[in-house]
């Protein structure tokens, strides 16, 4: 093997690795936290302000991350959504909100100990989310079943007013790259329909059980 194909294929796996702690951690808030609702809480009204909207600093480095927009309550509490987005390839795996005070959101964001997180605009925070979602939807890729209704934490947030330009999937292809969770069998579904939608050379992916592979 190449010392560059095997330095790539290092870095490929350290970046999994990561990964797999951002997907790990926030399953175990959703789990044990004691706080999460889908359904328990109205979405705030769109015109609550907002309270901040985070990234993590190396989403687009390791491919996934927990986008978290937030609104100011009237009686004091935030009202969050915390967005698990997969820029590489899936889109939207996991979409939830929760109202909390400001101690349980402090600690909410102390949990998930493996994303440092930044500020963005609001309207970016809406563009890198909806684009995310487009992108994994036209390879094939449905969003996670509550964020139609998470996603209405947005608002009249206007997400052309937003300059950046997100850049999906990795050095041009969409990148699969199997979760803690995901079975042999949903990985070869997954790979099946990029195959169907790029062509067996038009993505790349990472499965257990060996080196990194490429389609």
């Amino acid at each position: 093997m190449a010392l560059d194909a095997r330095k790539r294929q290092q870095k490929l796996a350290k970046k999994a690795a990561k990964r797999k702690a951002v997907v790990t951690t926030k399953k175990s808030l959703a789990e044990v936290g004691g706080v999460v609702s889908h359904g328990r809480q109205a979405l705030p009204a769109a015109s609550a302000p907002i309270h901040e909207c985070l990234i993590p600093d190396r989403l687009f480095e390791i491919g996934i991350g927990n986008v978290i927009v937030s609104r100011k309550m009237p009686n004091g509490f935030i009202g969050a959504v915390f967005f698990l987005v997969d820029v590489f390839c899936l889109g939207i795996k996991d979409a939830f909100y929760d109202v909390l005070s400001p101690a349980e959101y402090d600690h909410r964001l102390s949990g998930l100990q493996h994303e440092t997180f930044r500020a963005i605009p609001p309207p970016c925070a809406r563009k890198l989310v909806e684009e995310a979602e487009a992108y994994a939807r036209d390879l094939g890729f449905t969003p996670h079943a509550d964020y139609q209704r998470a996603r209405q934490i947005f608002g009249d947030l206007d997400a052309t007013a937003c300059p950046t330009h997100y850049m999906f999937g990795q050095d041009g292809k969409p990148f699969f790259v199997s979760g803690p969770y995901d079975t042999p069998a949903k990985c070869r579904r997954i790979i099946d329909i990029l195959t169907r939608r790029c062509g067996p050379e038009g993505f790349h992916f990472m499965v257990p059980g060996g080196e990194p592979l490429e389609a």
